[in-house]
């Protein structure tokens, strides 16, 4: 039996861990471990039972993130199964890109840490302080079984302040360019690994631009646009796509990306999405496809209501200026509000802007971010592609 501190779960803890979801939170903890954070930790129930091992936080409301249900050692070995799992996963479903998510947090048993690829360089996160505690050997397995060109920490997330982490952004390993050229299918990418939202791209929604793609034609609105992934997507099928950021320094990215893939037909707005949909409508524009894929606009339950409202906008403005037979590709990344609660706002917008459509497609985050069946937060993103009748 290994010697480490263990934790024991209430009644109610005990009832919550065996929905299999990987986190523990504070309050269902009988009495709090004093320890300083960051340790590995045997998890027992309120009857003294063994339920697995876990890394333990002291300072976030989420107490406890299993990383094994066996009684087994969390070593080197242990993890570079689970990595060699991870890759192994990727080659098979990722195709036609060398821009990916490569180690995924919980789905891949990596808990609180997030690697993404690209084109051979790392950008790495780390979200909890048992994985920041591992991190050198973790950057010791990337390195000897992968050979990145580089690897950068991108631990500039708010949520490591929940932690009583550190912010902060760094090269670690190797030498990376001030931009680094990918690939998603035909389309050519500018990424800034050090600086760009996320860890670069929004690489969840990779599978969904080339969905939308073979919906483009004639005039195309693609709102909160950042640098232009649905756009470069939709172009070569569009006559025009408009592009609708309110960033300068993103729309100047997307040009640059524009210019990189030989496309002369984007035009990009700097303006808030919400005042150029009320003026788009106002001036009777109409398009053949609409993509709208927002930040999250109800990123804690306190949200939900003003994101209810947001949402409906945009889609009631976005179904008023759809050509009969355009398709609105529409997108929410709010985990606080469900699929369901989702469809339910697109069909008031849509009826409240008297307009019939049809569901194509349901969508989600793309194979490389696969969802963890009893952890809902990792199944956060819906995609919706609708026709207008």
């Amino acid at each position: 039996m290994s010697q480490l501190p263990e934790v024991r779960l209430t009644a109610k803890g005990w009832r919550w861990q065996r929905t299999g979801h990987p986190w523990i939170y504070r309050d269902d903890l009988a009495a709090p471990p004093q320890l300083p954070g960051g340790e590995l930790v045997r998890v027992l129930d309120h009857h003294g039972r063994f339920l697995g091992q876990a890394g333990y936080s002291a300072k976030s409301r989420i107490a406890l993130r299993f990383l094994t249900f066996s009684d087994e050692a969390v070593d080197r070995v242990f993890w570079e199964e689970r990595l060699a799992q991870a890759v192994a996963y990727r080659r098979r479903v990722v195709t036609d890109t060398d821009a990916y998510r490569l180690i995924y947090g919980e789905p891949d048993r990596f808990p609180g840490l997030v690697a993404d690829h690209y084109a051979g360089h790392l950008a790495l996160q780390v979200l909890h302080p048992a994985m920041e505690r591992l991190l050198p050997e973790i950057i010791d397995l990337l390195t000897t079984g992968l050979s990145p060109r580089s690897i950068t920490l991108r631990n500039d997330a708010e949520v490591r302040t929940l932690e009583g982490l550190p912010l902060e952004v760094a090269t670690v390993w190797g030498e990376l360019p001030p931009l680094v050229e990918v690939r998603q299918g035909g389309v050519r990418l500018l990424v800034d690994i050090q600086r760009a939202q996320k860890t670069g791209l929004f690489l969840d929604q990779r599978e969904n631009h080339q969905a939308a793609a073979v919906y483009a034609r004639g005039e195309a609105l693609d709102c909160f646009a950042y640098q232009g992934s649905f756009a470069l997507h939709l172009a070569p099928r569009c006559q025009r796509v408009t592009l609708v950021e309110s960033s300068a320094a993103a729309l100047a990215r997307a040009q640059e990306n524009a210019a990189l893939n030989g496309l002369d037909n984007l035009e990009p707005v700097k303006d808030n999405v919400f005042n150029f949909l009320k003026k788009a409508v106002a001036e009777a524009r109409r398009f053949d496809l609409i993509v709208l894929d927002p930040p999250a606009f109800a990123k804690s339950r306190r949200d939900r209501d003003a994101a209810v409202k947001g949402y409906h906008e945009i889609n009631r403005r976005a179904f008023q200026l759809l050509n009969p037979g355009g398709v609105l590709v529409t997108c929410s990344c709010s985990y606080n509000l469900s699929e369901p609660d989702f469809l339910e706002i697109v069909r008031a917008a849509a009826a409240d802007a008297h307009c019939q459509a049809r569901l194509i497609e349901r969508r989600g985050a793309a194979r490389d971010h696969p969802g963890l069946l009893a952890m809902p937060e990792s199944l956060y993103l819906k995609c919706l592609i609708l026709e207008v009748l």
